[in-house]
């Protein structure tokens, strides 16, 4: 997907930087409530995200969308997992997710990651390519519904090696 969507006037997309976590966490609480705390993904998000991948959306000095990708350890590589993706319920509807996550997975491709996971909505992603993951291929931290684990690959020619059986998902500290 192109990262040709237009934001509405006065609002920008720019990197995120280490002053914008107060305000990234509020708009994740927001966004998410109390609940976020019990999912499994969680385990997974005890590094430092992967600055070059994190992205915020502001409106008059205001964050109202930001993504964030963490490093994860599989099969002995480096990976990353795609999350949250927020949106400030204000400002819902208005394409800000799209444009987030296109323009995240634009910089993903640069890196030397094969693939990207998540744990997110069926039927919001596979319009970016992401498609289920193979719930054998992958031993999750944890309880997922399987309509939910996602995989995205950044490098088809390495599918091929991640065909076996319960590659642990592991938080890099």
């Amino acid at each position: 997907m192109s990262d040709n969507l237009a934001l509405p006037s006065g609002v920008t997309l720019r990197p995120e930087t280490d002053a914008d976590k107060a305000a990234v966490d509020a708009l994740i609480a927001a966004a998410f409530g109390p609940s976020r705390h019990k999912r499994s993904v969680r385990h997974l998000r005890q590094s430092t995200p992967v600055a070059s991948l994190c992205f915020v959306i502001e409106q008059q000095d205001k964050l109202i969308g930001s993504i964030r990708y963490w490093p994860v350890l599989v099969a002995g590589r480096a990976q990353l997992l795609l999350g949250p993706l927020a949106v400030h319920p204000d400002h819902k509807g208005q394409g800000l997710g799209k444009k987030l996550v296109a323009h995240s997975l634009e910089q993903a491709v640069q890196h030397e990651y094969d693939f990207i996971l998540i744990s997110g909505e069926p039927d919001y992603y596979p319009r970016f390519g992401f498609e289920a993951a193979d719930t054998k291929a992958f031993m999750w931290p944890g309880f997922i519904e399987a309509e939910r684990f996602q995989i995205k690959w950044l490098k088809e020619e390495r599918r091929a090696s991640y065909q076996t059986d319960g590659a642990a998902i592991l938080p890099i500290l």
